[in-house]
Order: structure tokens, then C-alpha cells, then sequence
């Protein structure tokens, strides 16, 4: 975690307002590391309970007079050094200076990994902020009496230098409609955008992007063979390099197919580990009424093969209170929040992640069928919707090609936002119609893949739990986000995509004898278990809250609530002689009180 001041402009050193920032933090176990030199003040933030050293963070190439600081790793680190012709290997920061004094800025596009860097030149009167191509770890900035401030913690650097100002009321509805999540909660500190570098100097702001994989088109020549040969070869390479010794590992698991191959992947590269564990958000102890299936037993027989140690979820009511109130740190990952806690327990410092399959490897998207038509694969068209079920054709047809196409939302995606947005005011119930767009409203395969890196909610999951797991010691790793994955399945032709009737074709295919085929096959992506507990615990907390209804209302940050309308059906919820929808009404209740707790927070 990094943060700093750059003025080229004052004689005098603005160390009062990096301080600031640093207070801004919510992090008590960080070890605060300070910088300071010509023209800057700041530093880095290390957790006793993470490997890394000063090294690991900071640089200051005095040949040249640059400085390096990094929040992050540089995963392809072994072909940069044989670039360089360094034979032995360096920390990521002394790395990162030596391709910045060889190719400049443009460096960057040779980085394969997870960063926010920093690089300072006084002589020259210059400063660059980097973020890595997809967005992983974030960094934000903001201009203040032509000073340049910057952080890895977003919702600091905004508490630092808001000054008691409004909290952007989009920001804080974002768990009750679309937004654009590139927001912060201070509308003048701005998110670096992925794939993006910021150049400061005197010339004021200048900001260039440096990865373009919308330009990216399908490889006509690519074969299926090929395709599969050379995927499980970037899936596991994506793994391997995201590995470190110096770290005691774990991973997400779940009765999913991408969460199944990494966890599979990770346990393989720590096979020196005696024990590896694998968090679920399922519950420990939790017995269900009428279920399709209990996905617990995928995970148990997927760590049964995998020799892997299943740890499952002990939330319960009282813990969940808990952290509802720490929303300015989850930001509503309460499930993650706990895992954490229990990741700290079991000694584990970095979790692998399936996060991110669905948008990309293991991609489903109904706009492969409007690929096929515009590519004329007619033949292959038909095979996949067939004339014979006239019914299902015309379904086809209407819901993955006319109406994406026409921008209309089929009706229970409709009735989803209605009920996400039921406790707002009229004026603001609406969903950011881009961000709507970008998630739903695809014309083609590669749209749907561009459209999903610039809705900003990988990113947005991604950077929380950064913030989140830093501060309880904990790193996470994505390899489904490895940008060579991504930019992989933007030259993978549609047709490719249905050489069989498996849904979610490739993961499917290439983790044949790897997998379990009840993982394997699996089409579900809904854990009922999960899901049927969640409830069971909103409806056990959320009357804990509706006490506090009248204290929430006297808040200013919460303007957007129909406040009327929520008493009144508390009031009918107590009453049990009216019908009230219990479902959206402790939802909004738990997520009222999470936001509620972090504007006070925001403000202390």
C-alpha cells in the first residue's frame, strides 16, 4: 500500500498533507514506512504478517535519479531480468527502474502482473503513476494548489481531502441499482483507470493508455486443437507465476469450474505445503429444507482429490453485525470479510481466486450466436438452435440477438431491479444506463469481453478485497485475469467455442482427468445452500436494525432513501397483518446500516 505528495512548485515540503492521507487510513496493524525527498513526501505501508521487505516496495536508482515506488507484483519477472542481462535476481522495484532508464514510460507494456507504481524524477520535474492492464490493484489521485497526491487506498486518499464535504451519493447507492463504479466516494479524487499511466510535470496532467485490447480481433486461423493446447498452457503458466515461496498459501473453492482448476493448479505449485486450506462461503453447519443440490459436496470431493483442506464458513448472526459495521473496509464482501478472518486464523497470508472466469476462459455469452450468424456459420448456427424445437429457437433468437441489440432487459432482470431499488426515492432509483449497457447489451462475443473489463466490476471486487486483505495481512492472486487470458479469448473465434454441446466450453474441455466430472459438468452457478443460510441470517440481523430507521433518516449522506416508505413497511413487517416482502426489506435493512456506518466512519 502506497501513497505520496508530489509538488514541483513549493519550496516547501508538504508533509502536513500526506499525514494526512496516512490518517486517513483504517489499518491499525500497518507498519507506516516514510519517504521523503525533493519534491515528495509519503511512503509505503508494510503488514508484519506479509514477507515482503522495504525492497519489495521501494527504489532509488541514484545514477539516474529516479525513485520506484510499488504496490504490487511483477509476475514475468524471469524474462524481464534476461532482458535487462541481470543474471541474478532483483526486487520488483529495482527491476521496474532498470526497464524505466532503458525504454521510458513504454516500459510498462511489458509488465505482466498486479501493480500501482509510482516513479519520480525531480531533476526533471516528473512523475508517473502506472496501473497495471486489468486493473487488479488500484490507485487513485488528485490535483490539489497544482500538487499531485496519490494512493492505493481510494477511500483514504478521498477522506484526507474531502473536509466533511458530501460523499457521492451515486458511490454509496451502489448496492441498490448500477452505478458507475469508477466512482470514488469524493467526486474530485479520481480512479487511475486499468491498462492507464498518468504523466505529471509542469506541464500539468497528462494521461495515456497504454493497453488497447479492444483492438484485438479473432484469429481466423487458429485451430481447436491449437486453442486448447495453448490455453492450458497460459492457465498454467498464470498460475505458476502468481506463486511464492515466501507466502503460506490457500484458495477459494467451490463447486465451480473455475475455482475447481485453480485450486487444483495452486495446490500443485505448493505441494511443499503440508497443509493447504480451501475457503468457502458455504456454511459449516447449516441444514437446508428443500434443496437442488448442497454444494458442499462438491468442494468436499474436490478437496478429497485434490488433497486439499475444505474450511467452510462459520458466520453467524452476532458476526455478521460485526461486520456489517466495517463497510468501509469490506464494502460489502461481508462472506470475504470472514474469510479473511478465518484465512488469519489458519496462518494463511495469499488466497488463489476463480474470480473473473465467467467474463473471459469460461465464458457463456449469449452473443456467440449473433457471431455466428454475422460470420455466416449458419450451419453451425442451426446445430446450436434447432428449427425442430420451434420454441426454443424462438427464444434464442429474441433473447440473445434481438434484445441485446435493441437494449431491452427481459423482464425478471426488470423486476430484479425494481426490487434492488425499492427503498429509493423516485429521482434516484435509475441504474447508470452505461453501466447497464456494458453488463447486458452485447452484439457480439467481443463486445461482451470489453464490455465486461469496462463495466469496472472485476475491478471494483479486486481492489476491495486488496484494501481489505492488506489490512489483516492477507494478498490475493487472480490467474483468470492474467492479461495473456484475456487477451487470448479476444482472438478465440466463436465458431471455436462449439465444437461440443458442453456449456462453458473450454475449462470444460481442457480440465478433462484433471477435474471431477461432478465438477466438471456442473452447469449450476447458484449455491443454494449458500444463498437459503444468507437469507436465514439477513432475516435473524436485519430487525436488530429497524430501531435505528429514525437515526439513518437524520443522516445527510442518505438523502436517497424513501424513509416514508421503509417505516411503513417495518410497521407492516411488525404488524404481520399485511404482506411485505421480507426478502427486499431486511436486504435494504443490512445494506442501509452498512452504508449508514461507513459515513460515520468515513468522517472521524
Amino acid at each position: 500500500m502506497i501513497f505520496g505528495s508530489v509538488d514541483f512548485y513549493s519550496d516547501e515540503k508538504a508533509s502536513s498533507i500526506p499525514e494526512n492521507i496516512s490518517n486517513g487510513r483504517n489499518h491499525n496493524s500497518l507498519v507506516f514506512h516514510p519517504i521523503s525527498c525533493r519534491s515528495f513526501d509519503g511512503g509505503y505501508y508494510l503488514h508484519p504478517a506479509l514477507p515482503y521487505t522495504n525492497a519489495d516496495f521501494y527504489f532509488n536508482d541514484v545514477d539516474s535519479g529516479t525513485l520506484v515506488l510499488l504496490s504490487g507484483t511483477v509476475y514475468n519477472r524471469t524474462e524481464l531480468l534476461s532482458l535487462l542481462n541481470i543474471a541474478a535476481p532483483v526486487p520488483d522495484p529495482e527491476l521496474i527502474a532498470g526497464l524505466f532508464r532503458r525504454e521510458g514510460p513504454g516500459f510498462v507494456d511489458k509488465l505482466n502482473g498486479d501493480f500501482a507504481i509510482c516513479i519520480l524524477q525531480p531533476a526533471k520535474k516528473q512523475a508517473f503513476l502506472f496501473r497495471d492492464q486489468v486493473g487488479i490493484r488500484a490507485i487513485a489521485y488528485h490535483i490539489d494548489s497544482q500538487a499531485l497526491y496519490f494512493s492505493t487506498d481510494i477511500t483514504g486518499l478521498c477522506r484526507a481531502f474531502s473536509q466533511g464535504g458530501a460523499i457521492d451519493s451515486d458511490y454509496l447507492m451502489g448496492k441498490f441499482k448500477y452505478i458507475d463504479y469508477r466512482k470514488t466516494p469524493f467526486e474530485k479524487v479520481k480512479k487511475l483507470m486499468p491498462g492507464h499511466f498518468l504523466l505529471y510535470s509542469e506541464n500539468g496532467i497528462e494521461i495515456k493508455k497504454y493497453w488497447n485490447p479492444e483492438n484485438i480481433r479473432p484469429d481466423k486461423f487458429l485451430s481447436h486443437s491449437q486453442m486448447l493446447s495453448d490455453l492450458n498452457m497460459l492457465l498454467s503458466d498464470a498460475v505458476r507465476i502468481r506463486c511464492d515461496s515466501r507466502f503460506r498459501a490457500g484458495t477459494h473453492v467451490s463447486g465451480g469450474i473455475d475455482s475447481g482448476l485453480v485450486s487444483l493448479m495452486a495446490r500443485k505449485e505448493y505441494s511443499h505445503q503440508d497443509t493447504f486450506f480451501g475457503f468457502s462461503w458455504s456454511p459449516a453447519n447449516y441444514l437446508p429444507g428443500d434443496i437442488k443440490y448442497d454444494e458442499r459436496e462438491l468442494v468436499r470431493n474436490l478437496c478429497r482429490a485434490a488433497g486439499i483442506t475444505p474450511v467452510f464458513s462459520d458466520l453467524d448472526s452476532g458476526k455478521l453485525t460485526g461486520i456489517v459495521t466495517s463497510f468501509i473496509l469490506n464494502h460489502g464482501f461481508f462472506s470475504e470479510d470472514r474469510t479473511v478472518s478465518q484465512a488469519v486464523d489458519a496462518g494463511v497470508n495469499l488466497i488463489f481466486s476463480g474470480w473473473g472466469g465467467d467474463e473471459f476462459v469460461s465464458t457463456a455469452a449469449p452473443s456467440i450466436e449473433t457471431d455466428l450468424l454475422r460470420s455466416l456459420k449458419l450451419g453451425l448456427f442451426l446445430k446450436r438452435n434447432k428449427i425442430r424445437q420451434p420454441g426454443k429457437f424462438i427464444r434464442n433468437v429474441v433473447f440473445y440477438i434481438l434484445m441485446p441489440a435493441l437494449g431491452i432487459l427481459d423482464r425478471g432482470t426488470v423486476r430484479s431491479f425494481r426490487d434492488d431499488a425499492r427503498y429509493l426515492k423516485k429521482s434516484f432509483k435509475k441504474s447508470d444506463r452505461k453501466a447497464v449497457r456494458q453488463f447486458y447489451f452485447h452484439t457480439s462475443r467481443h463486445h461482451h469481453h470489453i464490455g465486461m473489463l469496462n463495466f469496472y466490476h472485476l475491478q471494483n471486487r479486486c481492489e476491495n478485497w486488496f484494501v481489505m486483505g492488506y489490512a489483516h495481512g492477507i494478498e490475493y492472486r487472480f490467474p483468470l485475469l492474467d492479461k495473456r487470458i484475456i487477451e487470448f479469448m479476444l482472438r478465440v473465434p466463436s465458431e471455436l467455442l462449439c465444437k461440443t454441446d458442453l456449456f462453458r466450453p473450454l475449462l470444460r474441455e481442457i480440465s478433462e482427468d484433471i477435474l471431477p466430472d461432478e465438477i466438471r459438468l456442473n452447469r449450476s452457478k447458484n449455491d443454494p445452500v449458500y444463498w437459503s443460510w444468507m437469507d436465514e441470517l439477513f432475516g435473524k440481523t436485519a430487525p436488530e436494525f429497524m430501531q435505528e430507521v429514525d437515526t439513518w433518516k437524520r443522516n445527510p449522506d442518505l438523502l436517497f432513501v424513501d424513509f416514508d416508505l421503509l417505516k411503513q413497511n417495518i410497521a407492516k413487517y411488525k404488524d404481520h397483518s399485511h404482506v411485505v416482502d421480507n426478502k427486499v426489506l431486511f436486504r435494504t435493512l443490512i445494506y442501509l446500516k452498512a452504508i449508514h456506518e461507513f459515513t460515520l466512519a468515513y468522517r472521524k
